[in-house]
């Protein structure tokens, strides 16, 4: 059963560097029908601007901290969790904007049950405007929320619950059953959170899109692959899931999930290096070797390879922009 007691969310945004982009994030946290919130802002020793525009709300909600030096995201993650005092730690990136009903629908959804650990949802990207979505996350359900348990047959649905997980931004954790902190990873900090309540408590996906990602300022658009992002997930089912009796969604997240991302080399191809691009196409070949006969694996592969990123960054910008976005069903999200 679940309790009627207002739950309190701590939203963690986790900052370094981001004076451009935080006040919108901030506004659209401030705008949020549900006020039962705290914001706490782990700033990693900032160097711009940052600290001004947080100053700037006059909102006794925003808290906000500052390390002494800058000790990397995932460390950042874990020093905030230590001040947040909420009963949901809420993730928000400093560069996203939430949808005005996110902590509500969120709030909802854990108070199905008092067993529910986590909240994931999916998401969409946007470029210069929000109203024009260039790349969205698949819905599980679009009518209504979806209760995961992970003792039970997921395989219709794993795939599209495990790719909700590569942005923090949404992700929200009962605060009581995070018996793991941040993994020490960028790739697999906030997911691995989520993963290890999902050992003991049922998951909810809202159907939802509640969060927008801003991918202008996006990490992943920098060189940030001299660790491979295939074995950071890899790695990450292997410890979390390392009982035997998790033995088969471990293999089942491994070879069914993270061997067929093909997509993934487009961006490591642009932003990467040559290096770190065969790097990852052995491992696709390694962790699946049935890759070989699929033609999707042999076209990314090869266009990754052949062509140059200077011309490949404005043809796959070109055709989220121009081509993909026309795919996209229309997103209800307010946000003001």
């Amino acid at each position: 059963m679940a309790n009627n007691k207002s739950l309190k969310f701590s939203i963690l945004i986790p900052v370094y560097n981001m004076a451009d982009t935080i006040g919108d994030t901030l506004k659209s946290i401030l705008n949020q029908s549900y006020g039962n919130f705290e914001v706490i802002i782990q700033d990693n020793d900032s160097t711009d601007g940052t600290l001004r525009v947080i100053k700037s709300f006059k909102d006794h909600r925003i808290i906000y901290h500052k390390n002494k030096s800058n000790i990397g995201a995932p460390l950042n993650m874990v020093e905030g969790e230590k001040n947040c005092s909420g009963d949901i730690i809420y993730m928000m990136a400093a560069d996203d904007i939430l949808e005005k009903n996110a902590l509500l629908k969120t709030n909802k959804a854990f108070k199905i049950s008092d067993d529910v650990g986590a909240v994931t949802r999916p998401y969409f990207w946007f470029d210069e405007s929000i109203g024009i979505p260039v790349r969205a996350k698949k819905q599980i359900n679009s009518q209504k929320d979806t209760i995961i348990y992970i003792n039970k047959d997921n395989d219709d649905i794993l795939g599209d619950f495990l790719s909700t997980l590569d942005q923090l931004s949404g992700l929200a954790y009962r605060k009581r059953y995070m018996k793991e902190t941040f993994r020490d990873d960028i790739w697999t900090c906030h997911g691995s959170v989520l993963l290890n309540i999902w050992k003991e408590h049922p998951v909810v996906c809202l159907k939802d899109y509640v969060v927008a990602v801003r991918i202008g300022h996006s990490a992943t658009r920098s060189d940030i692959y001299t660790n491979s992002p295939m074995l950071s997930w890899i790695n990450m089912f292997k410890d979390v899931f390392s009982q035997s009796k998790f033995a088969d969604i471990r293999r089942k997240c491994i070879h069914n999930f993270v061997a067929i991302n093909y997509v993934g080399l487009v961006q490591i191809k642009n932003f990467g290096t040559f290096r770190a691009l065969l790097r990852e196409i052995y491992l696709l070949i390694k962790y699946r070797f049935n890759n070989l006969l699929n033609p999707s694996f042999w076209f990314f592969s090869l266009v990754c390879l052949i062509f140059p990123s200077f011309l490949l960054i404005p043809l796959v910008d070109l055709y989220k922009s121009k081509i993909y976005s026309k795919t996209i069903n229309t997103i209800k999200f307010e946000y003001r």
